[in-house]
């Protein structure tokens, strides 16, 4: 620990609500703890931990979590006027000061307007919270996971000695890859100094792929690059970017327009006519064979900010997502395994999934999907982004426990659900499945934040510095007061006690 502060009580502060009911970002989570508090000032928050001592106390962002990381049987706190942004230059470069409950969209903004800055990764959506980002490893494509960036963070904890709520600083070793991203379990998140960069340029086009490796081979020219699998297509459409000096295109006001009505709104409001007023999967099927690939204007390059190319309005509607990291050796044959097995689940003759890979003969929880043929059919894109290895302990993109493998590049796959209610249940029943053959087959990572389906024994055997992260966490929270009992059964397994 880098050292502690102590701050004066303030007058207690009044719970926003008692018994309260929050539902988060994707609906699928209740939220019900006794108290939700939105503290003002670092000194509320110790307030708020000196009178709750020997409660659980838990922070939320956004919202935009779709597991139970955010559950709190008792206390909930919502940072959200914990927002200030300080930019300095030290001897490691540009930085910001920013506080925990700051969204990311007002961090981009105000950088930008006092210096002329930006962050070295932006994620598709910039609405979450930077401690809600950092905490769940949140990444763009192309570059490390924010995580990767942050230099300090500022949390709040009790004394071991005293059992004081007191505020340390952390900024170096293992301590500091722990608190990169830390699921919110070694304590109160109130600060994190991260690096900044000046505001750059970003050209963008889209170009249709029949094969995956032609995209990764494209990746040298385009390295900020994302892609898409069509479903029922089964083409790829690659978003080709890269940063550039080039000036904005006199176009580019055009091409946000077209990117944000077409994709951003149409798309999703033609997926939602098909999947929650026809019902029908042959409709589904057809729309993405042969009309949702017209919407997609190719080859048509464009410059502009990276806070424009980088950030799409993904959170316009509500839905669920999965997301699944393999590494660059893995991606072809995790996507081959991916394709038959929702061509299955979607009613379609195919292969048993495992025999597509070169790893049919490993051990598998779920030797065959038959039994779930016909029961769901996808409606969503599936996103396929690189992130470059994380200096942190336990985000997804951490080093991986091959030697091998261990600067592989990582690729996330996220796959997004926006049926309602009990027309869930299909895509709830496939995503353990799912999970559990890539983890077993392809040594997929579940992220953190999203629809979760990992065992113990997964999460024991694919991330190598779980256990220095345990020892850490165990220190600065001894008695578990920032545990809930998701992160208690994800961070332990039979040889480690928590």
């Amino acid at each position: 620990m880098n050292g502690k502060t102590n701050i004066a009580t303030e007058e207690p502060l009044t719970p926003m609500q008692d018994q309260p009911h929050v539902t988060n970002f994707g609906r699928n989570l209740n939220l019900t703890p006794k108290h939700l508090y939105q503290p003002r000032s670092e000194q509320q928050v110790l307030d708020i931990m000196k009178r709750h001592t020997g409660d659980t106390i838990r922070c939320v962002g956004r919202l935009h979590s779709w597991n139970d990381i955010l559950q709190s049987p008792d206390i909930l706190l919502d940072l959200r006027h914990l927002n200030d942004v300080h930019t300095d230059i030290d001897d490691s470069g540009k930085y910001a000061v920013v506080g925990g409950g700051c969204q990311i969209k007002h961090l981009i903004h105000k950088l930008n307007a006092a210096r002329k800055w930006s962050l070295p990764s932006l994620g598709f959506i910039t609405e979450q919270t930077i401690a809600g980002a950092i905490s769940t490893g949140t990444h763009g494509s192309g570059k490390h996971s924010l995580s990767h960036y942050v230099q300090a963070v500022r949390i709040a904890i009790y004394d071991s000695q005293t059992d004081e709520p007191v505020i340390i600083e952390i900024s170096s070793g293992d301590e500091l890859r722990a608190a990169r991203c830390s699921l919110g379990c070694l304590g109160i998140i109130l600060s994190v100094k991260i690096e900044a960069r000046d505001s750059y340029h970003v050209e963008e086009h889209f170009r249709e792929y029949s094969n995956i490796e032609d995209i990764l081979n494209a990746e040298q020219k385009y390295p900020l690059q994302q892609f898409y699998l069509v479903p029922w297509k089964w083409n790829y459409f690659a978003q080709h970017r890269r940063e550039t000096t080039d000036p904005v295109s006199s176009l580019a006001w055009l091409y946000h327009q077209y990117r944000f009505w077409v994709f951003d709104v149409i798309l999703h409001l033609l997926i939602l006519f098909f999947t929650r007023v026809l019902r029908i999967a042959a409709c589904t099927r057809f729309a993405f064979k042969w009309i949702i690939p017209s919407f997609v204007i190719q080859r048509w390059a464009v410059v502009s900010g990276a806070s424009k190319q980088l950030v799409m309005e993904h959170e316009l509607f509500h839905h669920i997502e999965l997301e699944l990291f393999v590494q660059r050796s893995q991606l072809p044959a995790a996507m081959k395994y991916l394709i038959a097995a929702l061509e299955t689940f979607g009613g379609k003759e195919s292969k048993n999934p495992n025999s597509t890979t070169p790893h049919s003969s490993s051990v598998s929880r779920y030797p065959n999907l038959d039994h779930l043929r016909g029961t769901y059919c996808h409606h969503y894109p599936i996103c396929i982004r690189k992130i470059l290895v994380d200096d942190t302990l336990i985000s997804m993109a951490s080093a991986g426990a091959d030697p091998q493998t261990k600067a592989e590049p990582w690729y996330s796959i996220t796959l997004t659900n926006l049926h309602r209610g009990k027309h869930r249940s299909p895509f709830m029943d496939l995503m353990p499945i799912l999970t559990s053959e890539l983890a077993t087959t392809f040594g997929a990572r579940t992220h953190w934040g999203k629809l979760f389906g990992m065992s113990v024994a997964e999460i024991a055997t694919l991330y190598p510095n779980l256990q220095n992260f345990l020892a850490i966490r165990k220190r600065y929270d001894p008695t578990n007061r920032f545990q809930n009992s998701w992160t208690k059964k994800c961070l332990t397994h039979k040889d480690t006690e928590v």
